[in-house]
């Protein structure tokens, strides 16, 4: 009789585990928002912000700034089932990269902004530049 009424907990017990499983499923991004802030060195506040803005469809958009451009790719994945976007940071003239990331992104999902602070999917990252105390943030959200 004990190793019934054992039998049956762990049966409970394992129906319980069971129940909340299930994930939620981000729905596909409607825009991508980039936001990139520059100043000319780190001891001053931000001098410029500027955005970009990617909807579902496979672009390039870029930002000048003083020493160095944010530079912003989106692709839908409708080519090859690898939708992304990728970011990186060049100088001036666009010979030398500083700075890039690849964001692999589910085709039909997603992303999800997840770092507090209102800094998106991304996270707040940070690129300089030699030679210079130019600093420049960017992250990316999801709207």
């Amino acid at each position: 009789m004990r190793k019934l009424w054992i039998f049956w907990g762990l049966v409970l017990v394992l129906a319980a585990c069971g129940g909340g499983t299930e994930t939620t499923v981000p729905a596909k991004a409607d825009q991508i928002v980039c936001t990139a802030a520059y100043r000319s060195s780190v001891e001053v506040g931000i001098e410029r912000e500027e955005t970009l803005t990617f909807t579902d469809a496979d672009d390039e958009q870029s930002i000048a700034f003083a020493d160095m451009t944010f530079h912003a790719a989106y692709r839908t994945g409708a080519a090859d089932n690898e939708r992304n976007l990728r970011v990186w940071v060049t100088d001036v003239a666009e010979t030398a990269v500083y700075h890039s990331t690849l964001f692999q992104l589910e085709t039909d999902s997603g992303p999800q902004n997840q770092f507090v602070g209102g800094h998106g999917f991304t996270g707040l990252n940070y690129s300089y530049t030699p030679g210079s105390n130019a600093e420049l943030q960017y992250f990316c959200t999801v709207d």
